[in-house]
């Protein structure tokens, strides 16, 4: 089974607000998310934000999440990409984060501007339950026809059958197309951890509160995932 990468995900709205022993609590993680829509302030703060996160020595993924998909704040696209910009020019980013359905204009921008090693994530959450597969190919084709490098679902279950649905999409999906899905809320939890048993790139975790329903501590995560994807062992 491919490991997932582990996303260590955090919301501080000021470099002050970071855990002093961050990079600690990041060792486990395979990048560390950045939700820019969480900071106070605009491109300058941001940037420092980043700064200090990147000081922690792990790859970045920044997040300008829209309003209409759980974003922190109130903000228009260009704002969004003022910020984006601020970011990039202060740091490396692996990663960006926009969503293919609620931010298309701003979505085909960043795929423009990014600089040549920052891959982009075409992402789509819903809070209010499972779409459905149909919804969900059509927001994956979206994003292929777009150019992006990864489609991220992030929706919320009720049950235990959804979740299955849902992994079952994606194993079929991940065939043709880099994904990363997940299932919110208490149903959903498992997701977090067997997703890359389905084809998921990458799982989200927290260093001090969740960015999303059901989200597990970091280090938990990377217990789990450890005892659960094992590395391959080389051939004698």
């Amino acid at each position: 089974m491919p490991r997932p990468r582990i996303i260590a995900a955090v919301a501080p709205s000021a470099p002050a607000d970071l855990p002093q022993d961050g990079a600690r609590r990041v060792a486990a993680a395979d990048l560390v998310e950045v939700r820019l829509d969480a900071v106070n302030g605009g491109p300058e703060e941001a940037a420092a934000l980043c700064r200090a996160v990147a000081a922690w020595g792990r790859p970045l993924l920044v997040t300008p999440r829209s309003p209409g998909e759980g974003g922190l704040r109130q903000w228009d696209e260009e704002t969004r990409l003022m910020v984006l910009e601020a970011v990039w020019q202060a740091v490396a980013v692996a990663c960006v984060d926009v969503e293919v359905a609620d931010s298309p204009g701003l979505l085909d921008r960043v795929l423009s501007a990014r600089p040549a090693d920052t891959e982009v994530i075409a992402s789509f959450h819903d809070f209010g339950g499972f779409p459905g597969e149909e919804r969900l190919a059509a927001l994956a084709d979206d994003a292929v026809a777009r150019g992006a490098d990864h489609f991220k679902a992030a929706v919320q279950v009720a049950d235990l059958d959804q979740g299955a649905r849902l992994a079952c999409w994606t194993r079929e999906r991940s065939r043709c197309q880099s994904l990363l899905t997940m299932a919110m809320g208490p149903a959903g939890v498992l997701s977090r951890v067997m997703g890359g048993a389905f084809g998921s790139w990458g799982t989200y975790g927290h260093i001090e509160t969740a960015t999303a329903p059901g989200q597990l501590a970091v280090t938990e995560l990377a217990e789990l995932i450890d005892r659960l994807y094992p590395p391959e062992r080389p051939l004698s």
